[in-house]
């Protein structure tokens, strides 16, 4: 089973505070982390910070020791310092190299050869097929070191997609499983049997605008599998982007099985 959570390029559109944009981007981030969120899905909702919230996302994904290597000076990433570690499992410290450990790197070619950046203190030498840039990467020798191509041993952080399209259409080229919507009006989560098995997608409105209200405004429809309300009894007014999804996915991985 694997967790796509939709959240609106409109996500910031309650504040022009910069630093404040990259705290709330922060949280979403923590909060995907957390529950092990494997893909998160940008869709068009009016508004206008869709490639600052990707940067910031992939930048929080990103192991410390890969940054400089993959984002330039930047304004997007003025105020990242703010956002908390995500410390996923693939956010290693520098230490000493292990044969079989797995770390994430990044391939470039030296000559005829290809090394990687895996974060010690030298590069090691890549074994077998493996292209250049972002990789994981298994320790299979300490002197010399050398590495080959790997898979993720479990949960190893999310991809972002920033799909510039609409909702309806977003949710087509992630080609789900199932498809639940959150909403105010929705099924009290207590009441609701939630089927959460294959590609699971969770839909987050924006800070204004709950998710039926997006979609009237591009005049679209969907036919969700599911409409819960997670906040049932709610005490404020509105509840945050990025208080809505830690809720979210914290029933929803009580609930889950796999």
């Amino acid at each position: 089973m694997s967790w796509h959570v939709f959240i609106p390029d409109s996500l910031l559109e309650e504040t022009n505070d910069p630093k404040l944009k990259a705290y709330k981007v922060g949280q979403i981030a923590r909060a995907c982390a957390i529950f092990g969120v494997e893909h998160i899905w940008i869709y068009k909702a009016g508004g206008r910070d869709g490639r600052l919230i990707k940067t910031l996302l992939e930048y929080a994904e990103t192991p410390q020791y890969l940054r400089k290597r993959l984002f330039p000076i930047m304004p997007e990433l003025r105020y990242a310092g703010v956002m908390p570690p995500l410390q996923i499992p693939s956010h290693k410290e520098k230490g000493s190299p292990r044969i079989g450990e797995i770390r994430e790197g990044f391939a470039f070619r030296r000559g005829k050869k290809l090394f990687a950046d895996i974060g010690l203190d030298r590069p090691a030498l890549v074994k077998g097929i493996a292209d250049e840039g972002r990789g994981t990467f298994k320790i299979i020798s300490v002197k010399p070191l050398r590495v080959v191509p790997a898979e993720p041993p479990g949960y190893w952080g999310y991809k972002v997609h920033w799909s510039r399209k609409s909702l309806v259409k977003t949710l087509k080229n992630a080609d789900l499983d199932v498809v639940i919507a959150t909403s105010r009006r929705g099924v009290d989560v207590r009441d609701a049997e939630v089927p959460l098995e294959g590609e699971v997608g969770i839909v987050f409105g924006s800070p204004r605008k709950g998710v039926f209200e997006i979609l009237k405004e591009f005049n679209e429809r969907y036919e969700f599998d599911l409409v819960l309300n997670t906040i049932p009894g709610q005490k404020t007014k509105t509840v945050r982007t990025e208080e809505a999804v830690l809720a979210t996915l914290a029933i929803f991985n009580f609930m889950r099985r796999d």
